[in-house]
């Protein structure tokens, strides 16, 4: 199993010789993302480029390419075991997957999400471009929903929410990606955001409607936006919204938590990324806790043991080889 790559990467066929093209992309993916066969039409070069991003929680691959196909075999899974549900949208061209006996066309705006410990193909017709979010089924399953183990599994760009994606996607790359770990796993949270909300719509499992759930991706965007502001609260988030304090209640009901018990998650989640940062050991645990709004110490401590099963100084012990400054 290849180790993973901490890295961001940039590679392209340009770079080697046309005759090598073939095997240096199919290696050097291999590499970077998974162990896949190519196929290109005989007449035709293979000109394709891939940004490798990792975002601590999972990492991504935007690749752009001209008329090719990749297949993923029993060989290949049986030489590279990594174990991953990849989501693939679709940011120009056309492309066409399959996987078991489902089968799909994929446009930009398009989600096609598959396992990749199961033998999977891809065809591309024309000039292409494609994020491909790699991520660890474990988070998957926590962070998404639960893996249906058959097929792949296609979303349409009607479906109101999956519109978001090609714009956030594109705004990353436009924007390049930071190099704190913090605004990395920040700009992570919101794409599993977004996929949480389409997995939701796509399997059936929300019950409100698709215009309810747009508002709380809304919502749940705002907040990672203003995060570190100490007067972020519901008034002021439903006001940014446009809705009641009540609308903005009932929507945050659809997960069954209150505005304030998201928020103050969300808060907590993102004090641990930070004490797991060797990046901001120089900070203080009570410095980490106060910068995400938390203006009480000892109350901090007891949620944050409440919420993860240890407390900050053991979260930071275990990210860093010096013993914790908070005793709590």
């Amino acid at each position: 199993m290849t180790a993973r790559v901490l890295a961001d990467v940039s590679i392209s066929t340009r770079a080697v010789s046309r005759s090598e093209r073939v095997d240096f992309w199919r290696e050097q993916v291999g590499r970077l993302l998974i162990d896949v066969e190519c196929q290109r039409p005989p007449e035709q070069e293979l000109d394709a480029s891939l940004r490798y991003q990792d975002f601590g929680l999972f990492r991504m691959a935007t690749i752009q390419a001209n008329a090719h196909a990749v297949a993923r075999s029993g060989h290949s899974i049986r030489h590279d075991g990594r174990d991953s549900i990849f989501a693939c949208l679709m940011l120009q061209g056309r492309g066409f997957s399959h996987q078991g006996v489902d089968c799909a066309l994929h446009v930009p705006g398009d989600v096609v999400l598959y396992d990749t410990a199961q033998p999977y193909g891809h065809g591309f017709p024309e000039q292409m471009a494609m994020a491909v979010l790699d991520i660890p089924r474990q988070l998957f399953e926590q962070q998404v929903g639960g893996w249906p183990g058959k097929g792949l599994v296609k979303i349409d760009h009607s479906v109101g929410i999956a519109g978001w994606g090609p714009q956030a996607v594109r705004q990353l790359l436009a924007e390049g990606v930071p190099a704190a770990l913090a605004a990395r796993a920040h700009q992570a949270s919101q794409l599993l955001e977004w996929l949480h909300s389409l997995w939701a719509v796509q399997c059936g499992q929300a019950l409100a409607g698709k215009s309810t759930l747009c508002s709380l991706w809304r919502a749940k965007a705002y907040i990672e936006q203003h995060l570190t502001e100490d007067e972020l609260d519901g008034e002021r988030i439903s006001r940014a919204l446009g809705l009641s304090a009540r609308q903005l209640a009932r929507i945050f009901e659809q997960e069954g938590l209150s505005v304030s018990r998201y928020l103050w998650g969300r808060r907590l989640e993102r004090c641990r990324i930070d004490l797991q940062d060797p990046a901001l050991r120089h900070l203080s645990v009570s410095e980490l806790a106060f910068r995400w709004g938390f203006n009480h110490l000892a109350h901090f401590c007891r949620s944050y043991k409440q919420r993860f099963g240890e407390t900050p100084s053991h979260t930071r012990r275990q990210g860093r080889s010096q013993p914790g400054v908070c005793k709590c």
